[in-house]
């Protein structure tokens, strides 16, 4: 059975990305782009003669009918640059998506951030999660400087993948494939483990980052704000919104501020301190029952949910206009053609 920490643990493992030092992806690309083009070079001055030859004469056999014939297929994979909104709750709809493979499962999970949107697939049955995230045009990703680093190419864009395995039964791993798919924009497959890694990573991290196109679905959530009092800080400064699925139940949450906001479809858990420790008080407001880790987190149960509100850095927030911001939210049901538009989801 999943409790709070379970799931709070799950939350923090979807953000995060691998974390050792990191070094510039740019400079990978650098010297990937500097060895291609030196092929390039030494291989242009013996083709051409020949392609002009060949090229005349394909000319002279087809004359003027060109068009005739099935012209070259179009790019593949990501094909445009995702542009920076003026906040995360502008977005409408995901800038990407995942073409279907029997390698993975794409996952319910999204989050939209200052800087990438990003999702989850899962490998195989029962493998470990992977994170997909595509930047900002203008901000990029950093690899580790640790670990094993190889060029490769995805769906003909320059990229590099890191690998470290370590551990006396190599029981921890963890890798990101990064790739420039068009100019000053990133794209990032990453994922960590501490089990044995699956077999031939790499290439199941490129079957991953090749199904990447653009282009994505409507964003929906589970939870509808009301006007936040005064003293909390206003929706507009939001900076981070998602939504995902853990074991069977939904996580949401939205970084408001210097304050977090969320609430879970796994409902009758313990309001918890960040330590660990157990509700410091409780109490019934509106007829529903709830937390108060004082100092740190309010909660209220609304019947088909769990909601909070952490406020650690604002200890200075009346308890009463978080209570009642906690109280006024809509909870949609599980089936998710109730959920929200983002627009109205955020009082929009």
């Amino acid at each position: 059975m999943t409790n709070e920490l379970d799931v709070m643990r799950r939350l923090v493992d979807y953000h995060d990305h691998i974390s050792p030092p990191r070094v510039s992806l740019a400079d990978d690309l650098h010297r990937g782009r500097r060895r291609a083009r030196r092929r390039r070079g030494l291989l242009a001055g013996g083709v051409a003669l020949g392609l002009a030859s060949v090229i005349a004469a394909v000319s002279l056999l087809t004359g003027n009918r060109a068009a005739d014939h099935p012209q070259p297929a179009g790019p593949i994979g990501l094909t445009t640059p995702l542009v920076a909104p003026q906040s995360p709750l502008d977005v409408r709809r995901m800038g990407f998506h995942l073409d279907p493979k029997p390698a993975f499962e794409v996952t319910d999970d999204w989050a939209i951030e200052r800087d990438l949107q990003q999702t989850n697939v899962q490998l195989g049955d029962g493998g470990p999660v992977l994170n997909v995230a595509v930047y900002y045009q203008g901000r990029s990703p950093e690899l580790q400087s640790t670990g094993t680093r190889d060029a490769v190419t995805v769906n003909g864009h320059a990229g590099t993948y890191v690998e470290e395995i370590r551990g006396a039964g190599e029981d921890y791993w963890g890798a990101t494939l990064a790739w420039e798919y068009a100019p000053d924009s990133w794209a990032e497959v990453s994922g960590r483990g501490l089990t044995t890694p699956p077999a031939d990573l790499r290439s199941k991290f490129l079957e991953v980052a090749e199904a990447v196109r653009s282009g994505g679905p409507t964003l929906r959530v589970p939870v509808r704000l009301a006007t936040l009092p005064r003293s909390l800080p206003a929706i507009g400064t939001a900076h981070s919104v998602s939504v995902s699925d853990v074991d069977g139940q939904w996580l949401w949450w939205l970084e408001v501020g210097d304050i977090s906001i969320w609430a879970t479809s796994r409902v009758g858990g313990e309001c918890l301190g960040s330590d660990g420790s157990p509700q410091t008080a409780a109490f019934t407001y509106r007829g529903h029952p709830g937390c108060l880790v004082a100092g740190e987190r309010i909660g209220l149960h609304l019947g088909n949910a769990d909601v909070f509100l952490d406020y650690g850095p604002r200890p200075e927030l009346p308890t009463e206009d978080m209570k009642r911001a906690l109280a006024e939210m809509t909870v949609a049901s599980d089936d998710r053609a109730t959920w929200f538009d983002l627009k109205t989801a955020l009082g929009g």
